[in-house]
């Protein structure tokens, strides 16, 4: 694999590895990149890395699985990204394929960075979203984003970390907003997610945190859901870096600082319990534990 990112858990015991960066194998390199791979936890030794090829070739960077429908959520890391679904055909398998999808708005908005000149996506107001398939999802291109647009997915401004929690699925876009530094998007499922009745009861995006303030928060990379309901923040903007919480009224606060350098933290995650949190200082080469009350 190369330039592994982000990536994500699954509710069967198993890490989805995700490679941000899409390249043709030459001379020097072997292979084809631009996938997932899928690193069951209770592995010993290596893992034959098989690429997820239906779960589309693009800047992949994270992902999220509902544990209720065992579908995959994906962001991409690109300045017009699309944030995409993975309809998997056997459920805890994704080798054996599915469906893949981008999202749409429902009321045809192309653009959710709310840049300057672009559409204006409203903070904290549900809207019904759908999903459309994607074709030629494996190809050399790089163009999978480009080519949904054209199709009415709508763009996010480099969408990063992603994490399941408090019934959605909440993702960040590091550039979007008015300033760009910065989106906390969540998409709730329809109730009949997935199926042909979706129609009739569509999942929402809420555009949940824009601050437009680097005060408050910068270039939001990464994100994780406490188990108190908070959102957990990484970023990695200018200057100094800070680990970020937001309640679920919208308050946020520190948890800690880098005192060391400007490295951007990155990779947060809780262990089984709850009781610690797990996070990378990324130039530093350190992965740090902090322990609770998490719980609120």
């Amino acid at each position: 694999t190369l330039r592994n990112c982000a990536g994500g858990p699954t509710p069967w015991g198993s890490w989805i590895t995700c490679e941000e960066i899409v390249v043709i194998g030459h001379d020097k390199l072997q292979k084809d990149h631009g996938y997932n791979f899928e690193v069951p936890a209770n592995h010993r030794g290596l893992v034959d890395p098989v690429p997820l090829r239906a779960m589309g070739r693009f800047n992949h960077e994270a992902v999220a699985v509902d544990p209720n429908t065992y579908i995959i959520y994906q962001t991409e890391d690109r300045p017009d990204s699309l944030i995409y679904r993975f309809l998997p055909n056997e459920n805890e398998d994704p080798s054996k394929g599915g469906r893949l999808q981008a999202l749409a708005m429902v009321n045809g908005m192309k653009s959710t960075r709310n840049w300057e000149g672009e559409d204006t996506f409203p903070t904290g107001k549900p809207l019904p979203a759908t999903w459309i398939d994607v074709d030629d999802i494996d190809g050399e291109a790089d163009d999978l984003r480009i080519r949904g647009a054209e199709a009415g997915a709508a763009i996010f401004a480099r969408g990063e970390g992603m994490a399941f929690g408090n019934d959605g699925v909440y993702f960040v876009c590091t550039s979007g907003g008015r300033e760009q530094i910065g989106q906390v998007f969540k998409y709730t499922p329809s109730p009949h997610e997935g199926t042909a009745r979706e129609i009739d009861a569509p999942g929402t995006l809420t555009l949940e945190l824009e601050p437009n303030d680097s005060n408050l928060v910068d270039g939001i990379d990464n994100i994780v859901v406490a188990p108190s309901g908070d959102l957990i923040l990484c970023e990695d903007g200018g200057g100094t870096q800070f680990i970020r919480g937001v309640t679920p009224e919208g308050t946020i606060y520190n948890i800690a600082k880098n005192a060391e350098n400007e490295s951007e933290f990155a990779g947060a995650c809780f262990s089984a319990d709850g009781s610690t949190m797990f996070v990378n200082v990324q130039g530093l080469g350190r992965t740090v534990a902090i322990t609770g009350p998490w719980r609120g």
